[in-house]
């Protein structure tokens, strides 16, 4: 006798299909941390890669210019100030435009400064107004958060290991201004390959105001470090501004914040003035950023990113680096009132940096012998 043989299938209890869920919900909670670490390389790479470009497009200047990129005063646009009484606050990287495959943008800018323009005019056809892709970190939300009219940069000069304003005589970093002093490779003394030229800056935005990221505390300009000059009050030893980070990593809240949408860090990469496109290797990367009575006045912008542990680097010898947030950045409680003889002007101070190796970094001919 043949028996019919019967289909003994069934489907999934209820024990077992949660068993499934959870085990594919343990493995989605494994994977999205390697998903999301994966990303974030392939956006410090083109960060990198970002950085690369303009060292390159610097290294370019040079040849053709014989100098590099200028802090401010471009003694190109000096033709211009008769008809734009701000040429001289236009940024390096204006200048840096058509070494980068953006003569086009270079020749709008030109003809927005023939008409008048200031390196902060809105408008649509304008060419500070124009977003450019290499002057943003694939990493920095804040350039596309940004809701100003006018363009943001990641990308920072570096103005050295002193706080100086974007138009003092005094530099010690890798730019100065143009009219009074040009830097060449070979005012680089402690070597091209030891000194910074650009760094990370992240974008501020008005979601970014506390935060240590983006955020500006105004110190108020009460601290003089107990000196009576003039000078006194645009110096602060680090260790102050350092304090202003709260237990939540936060600004703390007794502190002011910058609240200006369009004068945040790097919200302007046409505009020469340190809280758009300089930075100061005095706090160490990922540090606070302060300032004294306001953001375009004494503005220690500090470097900082968005990538794990630290920020990038581009050298003045066009190699870009990875610096940590735990590098050698000296005593953080001195200032230069405390090293410089000369109260009444600290900023002509010449020797080694007194901000470690970070300081180092910063200037171009402090005589320093640095190992990373």
């Amino acid at each position: 006798m043949n028996l019919k043989s019967r289909n003994t299938s069934r489907g999934f209890t209820l024990v077992e299909l949660l068993v499934v869920i959870a085990i594919i919900g343990i493995l989605i909670g494994l994977l999205l941390p390697a998903v999301q670490a994966a990303r974030e390389a392939a956006r410090r790479m083109q960060c990198t890669n970002y950085l690369k470009q303009l060292g390159l497009a610097a290294q370019n200047f040079h040849d053709v210019q014989l100098k590099l990129p200028d802090r401010s005063y471009q003694k190109n646009l000096s033709t211009y100030s008769s008809v734009c009484g701000n040429w001289h606050r236009y940024s390096g990287l204006t200048g840096l435009l058509p070494y980068m495959e953006q003569q086009a943008l270079y020749d709008v800018l030109i003809k927005d400064i023939e008409n008048g323009n200031s390196p902060w005019s809105t408008g649509t056809d304008l060419a500070v107004c124009q977003h450019v892709s290499t002057f943003a970190c694939p990493s920095d939300s804040g350039v596309k958060q940004a809701s100003g009219a006018l363009a943001a940069t990641s990308y920072h000069f570096n103005a050295g290991d002193m706080t100086t304003l974007w138009d003092w005589n005094e530099f010690r970093g890798a730019v100065a201004r143009a009219d009074k002093h040009e830097m060449t490779l070979a005012d680089f003394t402690d070597g091209t390959s030891n000194t910074i030229l650009f760094s990370e800056c992240v974008v501020g935005t008005s979601k970014l105001y506390k935060k240590v990221k983006g955020g500006i505390a105004i110190l108020g300009g009460a601290y003089n470090g107990g000196h009576s000059t003039a000078w006194a009050n645009l110096y602060f030893s680090p260790a102050v501004c350092a304090a202003v980070r709260g237990a939540n990593g936060d600004i703390n809240n007794s502190y002011s914040v910058n609240t200006t949408e369009n004068q945040c860090i790097g919200r302007r990469w046409g505009d020469a003035h340190d809280v758009y496109t300089g930075f100061f290797t005095i706090l160490p990367p990922n540090s606070p950023t302060c300032a004294n009575g306001g953001a375009e006045n004494c503005c220690v912008v500090t470097a900082s990113s968005n990538h794990s542990g630290g920020v990038n680097c581009c050298y003045v010898d066009g190699s870009v680096h990875f610096i940590s947030d735990t590098i050698n950045a000296g005593d953080q409680s001195k200032d230069f009132y405390e090293v410089v003889p000369n109260t009444d002007r600290p900023q002509d101070y010449g020797g080694a940096s007194i901000y470690g190796v970070w300081g180092a970094l910063g200037t171009s001919a402090g005589g320093e012998t640095v190992s990373l």
